[in-house]
């Protein structure tokens, strides 16, 4: 049996109600906006919203194109009812639906969120990694100090004043609406769910299998099951739910308790993440690839909803209805007409993209994405292939071409898309660039390099074998091709040639691009710059210690180089993109919010966009 103990110098005494911002260790309440910042950090004053819809923009710089709302992962989903829907996931993101529009919002901690409960739409409650818990207040997420480092990986509560919190290492933690308390003698379970039916009627489960009933006065041990994992816990009138894993027999179970017992009510050989009850009888189960499994009485129903995105967690009430997320910004209701997709716009991750215009723009992908934005939005054109696609570029919005895998050439006329040229067997393609209509080059694997002439493609001698990643040039007799091994080549309207350099590099040179003849950079692997001045090239200290992908801008004073580069983080990796901006004389970085991979770099007008993973677009504004 276990009582409850107030914690001394860890946790000070801390009302959520009576201040408006109540900060974790170390971080300082921002009185303008209500929010809390890091260390270093300054507060900002409140500012007018940017011009593109709210429900699109992160902050004053940083706005979706591309999917609404985010492309980034959800982890939990609860819901107060059907216009008040909370979703988390990915660090420092918090994503409300209104029942008409998406918002998002910060989250207040940079840690992964994977839990999500509320007992109001003016107290909701997320906890995650590295102990994180941060509380929505009705106005803005405020970062919560509990003392836990632990992995944090449920919450429930009855009301703002009755609040558990479990996870890793022992976990267990009670809020009481003015101070947080544990368990004395509190063992280092690795509880993985917590539910509860009243204040005084509160259940834990740890990953072995072990329950334990909170009664009022103190936690209980019940009767609990043998299990290599238990993955989710959920209830609903009276009767627990629990959804587990026996790791060497390859098989995930659903389990309801009832009469003082845990009975396996269905089990199969197939992967799922998360459980909802919905009543004593009903269920529902959520999975990777789109696998979706309703438990009503002793029937079991599968359903593959035939999406790439795994379903991380699945949350239901009479009131709220049910709803699910996942992977890729991936959020869906359950309707009438079945599951459908609140997520908007395309999700394959994009390799490229170019500007025509400050009003036209084209981007392209894995699966042969291909996408044009016009009119204020990003539209998706069927383009004939099933490859990917690397780069895109047009001479004008009727004349785009893009290249890809299977040596192969789309081009469209800004309506509709064919294929022109494709070698099923042939070497990607990975970059292209044009002077004009009649003068276009696309190179890649093995040295390839094609033109076209304004009639047709053809090959076109090469003096290298090695990849070559991207094109560019000034005009028709100065361009230049970059590629792995430090391959540099450059085309001088007869032939192209390697293009010696001073100090040789084994590094993958990424992308090239300049302003003119003698204003021409290239940036690679591991921070790697070279520019050139119209004499030689220089080499230039990194400003950036990950893989520079691409490099874009208006003028020799304004240019921008995209950077993505993984961290190992206590044994996490953990992704991270910064956008450098270089105003003649220095380079500055911007770190993009709340990680996830992007790849490449384009213009929107005097403005960069970045494409990356799930089909993210973004654009920025300095």
């Amino acid at each position: 049996m276990l009582a409850g103990l107030i914690l001394g110098a860890c946790v000070a005494p801390l009302s959520l109600d009576d201040r408006a911002c109540p900060c974790g260790e170390g971080w300082t309440c921002c009185e303008a906006t209500q929010m809390c910042i890091q260390p270093g950090a300054t507060c900002q004053q409140v500012q007018q919203p940017p011009a593109l819809s709210p429900t699109r923009c992160l902050d004053d710089h940083w706005c979706w194109e591309n999917p609404t709302p985010h492309a980034h992962y959800y982890r939990a989903v609860w819901a107060s009812g059907p216009d008040d829907v909370w979703a988390v996931g990915a660090p420092g993101m918090a994503t409300h639906w209104d029942g008409l529009n998406w918002k998002i919002h910060r989250s207040a901690t940079d840690q992964s969120l994977l839990a999500l409960f509320g007992t109001g739409p003016e107290d909701v409650w997320a906890v995650g990694r590295e102990g994180a818990v941060v509380r929505w207040n009705g106005k803005a997420w405020q970062a919560v100090g509990t003392g836990l480092t632990q992995l944090l990986l449920s919450v429930w509560g009855s009301s703002p004043a009755d609040i558990w919190v479990v996870g890793s290492g022992g976990a267990l933690l009670h809020w009481n609406g003015a101070d947080w308390s544990r368990p004395p003698d509190t063992l280092p379970h690795y509880y993985t769910g917590i539910w509860g039916f009243a204040p005084d009627d509160v259940w834990v489960i740890s990953a072995e299998g072990n329950v334990w009933r909170w009664n009022g006065q103190a936690w209980v041990g019940e009767p609990g099951f043998a299990s290599d994992r238990v993955w989710s816990l959920s209830g609903a009138e009276g009767v627990l739910w629990a959804l587990d894993e026996k790791v060497e027999e390859g098989i995930w179970r659903v389990l309801r308790f009832e009469g003082g017992q845990w009975h396996v009510v269905h089990e199969e050989h197939r992967q799922f993440t998360s459980i909802a009850a919905m009543s004593a009888q009903e269920a529902w189960v959520a999975g990777p690839g789109g696998a979706v499994l309703r438990i009503d009485g002793g029937n079991a129903m599968l359903s593959l909803l035939g999406m790439k995105e795994n379903l991380a967690h699945v949350w239901g009430s009479r009131e709220a209805g049910l709803w699910m997320v996942g992977d890729s910004g991936q959020i869906l209701r359950k309707t009438d007409a079945g599951w459908v997709s609140l997520r908007e716009g395309a999700s394959k991750p994009v390799l490229g993209g170019h500007e025509v215009s400050a009003a036209e723009a084209w981007a392209c992908g894995e699966d042969g994405m291909l996408l044009r934005w016009s009119e204020g939005q990003w539209s998706v054109l069927f383009s004939g292939t099933p490859v990917a696609l690397h780069s895109v570029w047009g001479a004008s919005p009727g004349d785009i071409w893009a290249v890809g895998a299977g040596e192969t050439i789309v081009h469209s006329d800004g309506t509709s898309a064919r294929i022109w040229w494709q070698i099923p067997e042939g070497a990607t393609l990975r970059g292209i660039w044009g002077s004009g209509p009649a003068d276009i080059w696309a190179v890649g694997d093995n040295g390839r390099i094609l033109h076209h002439d304004g009639e047709s493609w053809g090959v076109h001698e090469s003096p290298t074998t090695v990849t070559l990643n991207q094109v560019w040039g000034t005009d028709a007799r100065n361009v230049w091709a970059v590629g792995e091994l430090g391959t540099l080549l450059r085309y001088d309207g007869k032939a192209w040639a390697v293009v010696p350099l001073e100090k040789p590099t084994r590094q993958a040179f990424r992308d090239v691009w300049g302003t003119g003849p003698d204003d021409v950079w290239v940036v690679g692997a591991q921070g790697h710059v070279r520019h050139y001045d119209g004499q030689r090239w220089e080499t230039w200290v990194p400003f950036a210690k990950g893989e520079l992908t691409g490099i874009w801008g208006t003028g020799p004073s304004d240019i921008y180089v995209l950077e993505s580069g993984q961290d190992i983080i206590q044994d996490l990796p953990k992704e991270f993109t910064n956008l450098y901006h270089y105003d003649g004389k220095t380079w500055k970085g911007a770190a993009v919010p709340y990680g996830g991979h992007f790849n490449a770099l384009w213009g929107a007008g005097r403005e960069p966009r970045i494409g990356g993973a799930g089909g993210s677009i973004l654009h920025y504004q300095p």
